[in-house]
Order: C-alpha cells, then structure tokens, then sequence
C-alpha cells in the first residue's frame, strides 16, 4: 500500500475499535499507570494515530483524550515502524528539536512502541516521556514491549464480535440474475469472524463474476482481512482474468504478511450468452464441474496461494465451456468438513441427488450442525439451463 493507502487503512481500523472519544477506561489507565512507575518517568500516554491527529486514549500526568496534530507528536513517527523508538535527548535529535514539546513544554526524553492489531495495522504507541534526558537498556525495551502486547490485547478486546458481526454481514453481496443460469448460495459464519471470501456481480459487459476463496490468520483477523480481499476483487470486476488475481496479489500480499496470514481465492469470469468460463486459482482447489451426463471433473488448482506464487512464474487461467444441463459447484473447507460430505467426488454426489442448485444449497444448510461453528460453511452453484 502507498502511504496515503496505509494513513487510510490506520484511520478505519482505528475508528472500527470504537474507543474514541469514549472518556477514561480503567483497562487501559491500569496499563499507563503501571508503565509510569515502572519507568519512573513523570509522563506515560497510550495514543491513537487516526486522520492526522494524534489522540491520548489514556495518560498519567496530561490532559486525558486531548488531542494534537500528528506533525507535533514523536508518536507519529514510532507508528511508522516496527520497533520500538527511543530518542535520547530531543534537543540533539533534528527530527524532534523544533517540535512544541521540547520547544515549549520541556521533553528531553522519548520512547514509544508500536501497537499493531491482528491484521498487522499499527494504530497507536504506548511510549513514556521526561524533562530529563536518559537512556533505555536493553531490558527496559524488552518491557515496554511486553506493556506495548498488553495494550494491544486491551486494544483487540475492543473490536468485539458485533463490530465484527458487522463487517461479515456486509462480506455477502447481493442476489444476482443471470438469464439462461441459476446462481444459488449460502454463506454461513461464525459468530467470531471466520475468513471465507465470497463474491458474485454482473460486470458492466454482461459477464458474470463469481469469487470464493478463504484466509487463515489468529483470532478474528480472518474476517477482517476478508473483508480487505473481498474489496480487491470487487475493484478489479472489469479488469481481464489475467491481470485479477495479480492485481489484488499486489494489493493485499503486504496485510496477509504483516499478520502472518495465507490467503486462497478462486475466480471466475463466466459469458452468458457462450456459457464459455476462464477461472484463475490461487491455491484454493475446491471447485467441481458436475456434467449433464452426471460426470464430474475436478477443477485443481496449480498455483499457489495468494502471495507465496514466485514473481517468475505467472499465474495460470484456464478455461471451460458451461453447457446446458451443467452444474459448477465452489465451496470452502467448511462444506467439506460436513458430515456425508467429506471430499469433492462426494460433493459431487451429493450435486447429482438433487434436482437443482436450490436444492443442493438446502441440503448443505441442513447438514450444518447447530451451535458455535469451527469454521464458516460456503457455497456456490452456478447452473446454466
């Protein structure tokens, strides 16, 4: 991502924690106050970064939720980075010796770290401050880091599961209608945001757009970082099948590696009026073409997933042509993981038993069991008449 892209991408993860403006939390006053006396220093803050403000979510010995713009604040520049930064004596440093707060306020001394969400999105500092200039140990790193990870977790907790709830419910796009074809579905998640990435539109020419695919990562980044794929395909609904898959790979490989996350997608591009389909498969390989004649064929993948392909060696589409009577299936690992299911060849089976894809998808929805899932259940039936 650019700059302004990552600036952007700080500001919405920041405002979906939904802890501005909220007022003062002992969860996070407990972090400050003990990272004060641990450092024996007169001035501890855990800030935010959104828009170009700097916002003191919590502090001991400043103003509580005051805010200052980011060109005036060190924290701007630590949430820039990985590491944590230390800065000796602001007055010999150039980077900070013209700022308010060692011009005006007195700061000699500075250190700030990071904190990142799941998703791998810096979104503040938790940094200590004196009028005295002084120097951090190897140690005391070590522990400002081990109090920086503990803001952060206070940090997660905020994105709760209806924030989340929200994001997923948005992830399922709208019923589409494809003369000639029938294109039923099911998405079902879990309460916590699995990662499944589902999507189907009607490009401008006419030409039907179906996606599927999934992202494993800790916690509930799965569906965070779904919703960030889901974004990249939609932008590229007009762009050729070719250049997609590359194009979001390029867009989305940097947040899948900062939360150290894999990312599998299949993608196809179907003209109606041919029933002719190319389809790219970044390492997903849970697609099977059921025929009228009641054959089926395995759609594998041959690629790997989304960020792990080598730059030497390009993506492969493919092509088919979708006949009358034919019946294409996609899925996530949640189908197979369902009972009677299991495998593709037995999802095909299940596909010849029923009459249609309204069907098939009820069948699905019957076998999903009740209660909390282990993972989010998806599918797609793309018939043509």
């Amino acid at each position: 991502m650019t700059q302004l892209d990552t600036a952007a991408h700080r500001t919405a993860v920041v405002e979906a924690l939904g802890v501005l403006g909220s007022g003062p939390e002992e969860r996070f006053d407990r972090i400050t106050r003990m990272t004060q006396e641990a450092f024996g220093v007169p001035l501890t803050f855990l800030n935010l970064v959104h828009h170009d403000v700097v916002t003191a979510q919590s502090t001991q010995g400043w103003q509580q939720g005051g805010s200052a713009p980011a060109e005036q604040v060190f924290c701007s520049t630590t949430v820039l980075s990985n590491e944590p930064m230390v800065v000796p004596d602001a007055t010999l440093d150039p980077r900070f010796s013209h700022l308010a707060a060692v011009t005006e306020q007195g700061i000699r001394f500075y250190a700030g770290a990071p904190l990142s969400m799941l998703d791998g999105t810096r979104v503040g500092t938790l940094c200590i401050m004196d009028a005295t200039p002084r120097e951090l140990s190897a140690e005391d790193l070590d522990l400002l880091r081990d109090l920086a990870r503990w803001a952060e977790r206070e940090l997660g907790h905020a994105i709760d599961r209806g924030r989340v709830r929200r994001v997923l419910d948005g992830l399922v796009p709208e019923p589409v209608d494809v003369p000639g074809y029938d294109v039923d579905t099911l998405v079902v998640r879990r309460e916590d945001g699995g990662g499944d990435v589902v999507d189907w539109r009607v490009a401008s020419d006419g030409a039907l757009h179906v996606t599927i695919g999934a992202v494993a990562a800790a916690g509930r980044a799965s569906g965070l970082l779904a919703s960030a794929v889901r974004g990249a395909v939609v932008a590229r609904t007009e762009t050729a099948m070719q250049d997609a898959i590359g194009g979001l790979e390029a867009q989305i490989t940097a947040d899948l590696s900062a939360a150290d996350a894999v990312g599998s997608l299949f993608h196809l591009r179907l003209d109606p009026a041919s029933g002719h389909v190319v389809h790219g498969d970044a390492g997903h390989g849970l697609a099977v073409l059921v025929r009228s004649d009641g054959t089926n064929r395995v759609l594998h993948s041959l690629d790997l997933p989304l960020g792990l392909q080598p730059d030497a060696i390009p993506r492969s589409p493919d092509e088919f042509d979708l006949e009358p009577g034919d019946r294409l299936v996609l899925c996530t690992e949640g189908v197979l993981a369902l009972r009677d299911v299991g495998h593709l060849d037995a999802l095909a089976d299940l596909v010849r038993s029923e009459p249609d894809g309204a069907a098939v998808v009820e069948r699905v929805r019957s076998l999903v069991p009740s209660g909390d899932l282990v993972q989010d259940v998806t599918v797609v039936v793309v018939a043509r008449h």
